[in-house]
């Protein structure tokens, strides 16, 4: 039996041939080295989305982020909070209330939420239970917070 290249092997099977080409091998360090640069000249309160380090960034290093671990990873090297997730679930804003209110005596305002890099935790928070229903259940007070509006009002 004679064997070919993938080209072949492709037209045999009847699937089309994806070429995947390496990206430049970039070590850990170099990654490092542009991130820290980067974040020292945006000061984001959180570890950017892939999105924004394509934007942002040099060519390249959205995918190198990608390639070695992602955001969450980096983010903890860096030891900032992990980018915002794309879809909010009552676990993942429960870990980020927890994460903005450690140590707090109050429901935070909107300037903490904004200070911890967490307004999209405060719209998922207004758009889903509402702040009265995640400050009872991380035990902080619900005087001053507004009674949430019902149709049956």
């Amino acid at each position: 039996m004679r064997t070919g290249g993938p080209q072949r092997w492709a037209v045999e099977l009847g699937v089309p041939l994806v070429v995947h080409r390496p990206g430049p091998r970039v070590s850990e360090d170099e990654i490092l080295g542009e991130l820290r640069g980067l974040l020292r000249l945006h000061r984001p309160a959180r570890f950017p989305t892939g999105a924004w380090l394509a934007r942002h960034g040099p060519p390249g290093l959205a995918a190198a982020v990608k390639r070695t671990g992602g955001g969450a990873h980096w983010a903890q090297v860096l030891n900032m909070p992990a980018p915002q997730p794309a879809r909010w679930t009552d676990d993942l804003i429960e870990a980020e209330l927890r994460r903005v209110c450690a140590g707090a005596t109050r429901w935070p305002t909107q300037t903490d939420f904004q200070a911890a890099g967490a307004t999209g935790v405060r719209r998922a928070v207004y758009a889903g239970h509402g702040s009265r229903w995640w400050a009872q259940r991380l035990g902080l007070p619900t005087d001053g917070l507004r009674r949430r509006r019902t149709g049956d009002d």
